[in-house]
């Protein structure tokens, strides 16, 4: 009964994505038809071809990408820590990456170059956070309180960047806010980057209910469980920097859709994980569809619609849900 009940759950959520990716591709200002959709796969070059081939697409794969990555980071992070508060950029990612796209952008460094240096921020930061965490003695509680004090350091460090640059200023948090319009990585390694991790992500979800028990169960268990965590920290740090590069910084989505998720599912971390990444995904794409669409021709960015719609979400789940986020 309770499988055939997740099943229907399932569908769902997979009918929920697909509206949104529906309302994402052919609607807005520029009404996409079918007819558009069979000339483009069959090169029949027209002005909403190329729409669809150059804007829609390739917005929509990133916002898969960020969707998927936010969430599935989120849902390990929370599990690793026995904490449902944390989100995926606890590990520093956000704060890394954006120093050093904001260094690239003021350093005029050639734009092909922001997703290499971007990722490299992310990834820089979030190994510095881990290495103090420890790796033998691995202790989560110094990783939120390392990875939050250089999230505040380096975040400071970007404002005054900003603040000593005005003629930048716009732009650069225009791309720091959130914004599908200017990748920040080459697509190919974006998506690369993204399935081979996703992959990894995969083998470990087996292992979810496991980690989730009290630490001192696990390690009477296990005989070495500081390789998991550490693994799952990192995975989750390359999720989100993959975010980061598709789409900049946004919030919301690593801490509500986990929760969410629980709610709809339970507490089957193997299921969550599924719908987690199916919801991750559609509220990035239907973000993106009022972004662009709301106040029509200005396109507001993306983490700002975001917060708009996560802010009341995640109010009213701490004010209906009153279970234990964990059992």
């Amino acid at each position: 009964m309770r499988k055939y009940k997740n099943i229907c759950l399932l569908i769902l959520c997979i009918t929920i994505f697909l509206g949104c990716l529906y309302l994402d591709l052919f609607q807005g200002y520029v009404k996409i038809s079918l007819n558009d959709l069979r000339d483009f796969i069959v090169h029949n070059d027209t002005s909403n071809t190329q729409i669809l081939g150059l804007i829609r697409f390739p917005k929509i794969l990133k916002a898969i990408i960020a969707g998927v990555s936010l969430a599935t980071a989120g849902l390990f992070m929370q599990v690793l820590s026995k904490n449902p508060l944390v989100e995926p950029y606890i590990t520093g990612v956000s704060s890394g990456a954006g120093l050093a796209l904001v260094g690239a952008i003021l350093l005029n460094i050639s734009p092909s170059f922001y997703s290499i240096s971007a990722f490299l921020g992310a990834i820089a930061i979030a190994s510095i956070v881990i290495g103090f965490a420890g790796y033998k003695k691995f202790s989560i509680t110094k990783l939120i309180l390392i990875g939050l004090s250089i999230n505040i350091f380096a975040g400071s460090i970007i404002s005054a960047m900003i603040l000593l640059n005005p003629s930048k200023a716009y732009s650069l948090l225009v791309i720091l806010s959130g914004n599908l319009n200017n990748s920040l990585a080459g697509i190919n390694t974006l998506v690369f980057i993204f399935t081979i991790t996703m992959l990894l992500s995969v083998f470990m979800v087996p292992k979810l209910n496991f980690l989730k028990l009290d630490f001192s169960i696990v390690n009477a268990l296990t005989k070495n469980p500081h390789k998991y965590f550490i693994f799952l920290v990192i995975l989750s740090s390359i999720l989100a920097a993959a975010s980061v590069c598709a789409a900049g910084i946004i919030g919301f989505v690593g801490i509500i859709i986990p929760h969410l998720s629980r709610i709809i599912i339970g507490y089957d971390l193997r299921w969550v994980f599924v719908i987690s990444s199916l919801l991750g995904a559609s509220i990035i794409l239907i973000s993106d569809f009022l972004a662009r669409t709301i106040l029509f021709p200005t396109e507001l960015p993306i983490g700002l619609v975001i917060a708009m719609i996560g802010a009341p979400i995640f109010l009213i789940l701490l004010i209906l849900s009153r279970k234990k986020i964990y059992a």
